[in-house]
């Protein structure tokens, strides 16, 4: 475990509702840019049953798990299974390379998964056949730095996107400008989103 807090949701198709965030400790990835290198080391070990009843007893509807990498938890299964059993909903953030399809079996999960782009590096390390596992409340993310990334992302779901929600989100510090030309000017089906938790409180922890 890194860290836990209350905050809204910055990213993705739920921004700016309120939830409770998981954030677990190591990841299996090394993106350039990724923004929460604290929590590749350290962390402490939590009780999966103890947890579980902590999100439970939250006042918000929605639980986050993300990380790090949250699919690399020993019982990362128990916990969401645990929670949903309740009726509470878990968003789960994943970088798209471990299996994801046991989460999908789960009523009450959302899975966001992310597509990563050449800046990242780690282009090559998605699991594809998790495409086949989404279900249509699912949606993959693609953070964008540059036309490179964006070409790679307008090919990557062409070729293997069906029927999902894409989102297409400028890298930190990237001028979002002229991704939406470039996505009106194409005619692509896909939401352009920020980051906005970064907007409201800069680069900070447990926001």
């Amino acid at each position: 475990m890194t860290e836990k807090f209350h905050s809204i949701q910055g990213e993705g198709r739920f921004t700016g509702i309120p939830m409770f965030f998981v954030r677990t400790n190591t990841c299996n990835l090394r993106c350039r840019w990724c923004d929460t290198t604290y929590s590749f080391t350290g962390g402490h070990e939590e009780n999966s049953s103890d947890l579980a009843k902590e999100c439970v007893d939250a006042w918000e509807e929605w639980i986050c798990l993300t990380g790090g990498e949250p699919l690399l938890q020993r019982d990362a299964l128990k916990l969401v299974t645990d929670i949903c059993s309740t009726g509470k909903k878990v968003l789960i953030e994943t970088g798209g390379s471990l299996d994801i399809a046991p989460y999908t079996k789960i009523d009450g999960t959302v899975i966001d998964m992310d597509i990563k782009t050449p800046s990242s590096g780690e282009e090559k390390t998605i699991r594809i056949e998790n495409l086949s596992h989404l279900r249509q409340i699912d949606y993959v993310k693609m953070v964008i730095s540059d036309m490179e990334d964006f070409e790679y992302s307008r090919k990557f779901i062409e070729e293997h996107v069906r029927g999902n929600e894409v989102i297409f989100q400028p890298a930190w510090g990237t001028d979002p400008a002229w991704i939406v030309e470039e996505v009106m000017k194409r005619k692509l089906p896909v939401r352009v989103m920020l980051q906005e938790h970064k907007y409201i409180w800069g680069e900070r922890r447990g926001v």
